[in-house]
């Protein structure tokens, strides 16, 4: 990707924010703005982070708004330098911070990179790639019929913000976020308690998911190009795309996985783990032991993949025991033999580490027992009809 061209994706449309604002007085403010417009965050005249639109409207529903200051929803964020900035640097950011905008230090001053015009300028660095190539084949589903309460624990046990939902014969038949839920049922609760009866009627989490889920579901063959995908995805104004086969979830692509695919193909070493941590505070010996165990997992597995990259997400929850907090841990291993994703959850970092790498281990292993079947099915059957073949 050249350099000046990405430069040319710089824009100074966002808004500042003071830290200590309170969450009340900013939100009513994002109807002014365009939708897609960035949040600084500014302290002491300084930028100390970035907030996210999503992150303020669930703080509307979690915490007392008019109390709750915007600094506890900061996302401190890398700043990038104009002299310094590169391909690589801009996608981490992304990856890393789960930002749909990177902040870069001008000559006094900021300006934003947007997820979706970083996307489209590489769509020509991926016109060979296809959405079999990208996509997530682990598609988390929920019955339509199931209720809100349980789309909700799916997410959770899964550590996903979306779940995708599907009819009685497993077909797609919609699509459902965490925001949904958010603006669906938190919110109308939120008015109701605070005597706005101005909002839609207030919904339970007893109520089935169809009734608040999007539909119809923006859907794409996993032979499409990756372009087209990322076009479905600027034009509809989402994040994800559903990879079907005659209405039948395959995988999944969101954004981020386009963005992952790419640090692995610039990456230039053939091996590697990216750790994002969310509310999770390691001190360097437990940051170095955690290192060690993803740098021994990937090498017992160097034989098998010819590149992988491990891509580790932990958050905290807000249950403690005996003193150490309950960790969700995400890994996705993308690799030339494929995607696998595994989960673990756990009373601390490593305990949580340790859990999520059994599963992913499982499920490397089933794959490669599964391709040594394929190989000795094919070795098999080429044995047996090696006269006829040759013939």
């Amino acid at each position: 990707m050249d350099v000046e061209k990405l430069k040319g994706l710089i824009r100074e449309d966002y808004e500042v924010i003071d830290a200590n604002e309170t969450i009340s007085k900013v939100v009513p403010m994002l109807e002014k703005w365009e939708s897609k417009s960035a949040i600084l965050v500014e302290e002491n005249g300084e930028i100390i982070g970035v907030v996210r639109e999503r992150d303020l409207l669930r703080g509307c529903v979690m915490v007392n708004p008019h109390e709750t200051k915007i600094k506890h929803f900061v996302i401190p964020t890398g700043i990038l330098s104009l002299d310094d900035l590169t391909p690589e640097k801009v996608v981490r950011r992304f990856v890393e911070d789960s930002t749909p905008f990177v902040v870069v230090r001008l000559n006094g001053r900021y300006g934003v990179i947007y997820v979706d015009d970083f996307l489209n300028l590489l769509k020509s660095e991926l016109s060979d790639v296809k959405a079999k190539d990208i996509m997530n084949p682990e598609v988390i589903t929920v019955l339509r019929n199931a209720t809100v309460a349980k789309a909700l624990a799916t997410m959770r046990t899964n550590g996903v913000d979306r779940v995708v939902i599907i009819d009685e014969n497993y077909k797609v038949v919609g699509i459902v976020t965490g925001k949904d839920i958010i603006d669906r049922i938190f919110a109308p609760k939120k008015k109701a308690r605070t005597g706005d009866f101005s909002g839609e009627k207030e919904k339970s989490l007893s109520i089935k998911i169809e009734s608040i889920m999007s539909y119809p579901v923006i859907t794409a063959d996993k032979n499409d190009p990756v372009s087209e995908i990322i076009d479905k995805m600027i034009e509809n104004d989402i994040s994800s795309v559903v990879i079907t086969k005659d209405g039948f979830p395959e995988g999944i692509v969101i954004k981020k996985d386009i963005l992952e695919y790419y640090l692995k193909q610039i990456t230039p070493v053939r091996y590697t783990y990216q750790v994002v941590l969310k509310d999770v505070e390691l001190d360097e010996f437990e940051m170095d032991r955690i290192n060690k165990d993803l740098e021994n997992f990937l090498d017992r597995f160097k034989e098998y993949f010819g590149e992988a990259i491990l891509f580790v997400y932990m958050k905290r929850h807000k249950e403690f025991y005996r003193g150490l907090p309950l960790i969700y841990v995400r890994l996705k291993l993308t690799s030339d033999k494929g995607v696998f994703v595994a989960t673990g959850e756990g009373w601390g970092a490593e305990y949580a580490l340790h859990a999520g790498l059994r599963r992913l281990e499982r499920t490397i292993l089933e794959h490669k027992d599964l391709q040594m079947d394929k190989k000795m099915i094919k070795r098999f059957y080429e044995n047996v009809f090696s006269d006829f073949v040759s013939v």
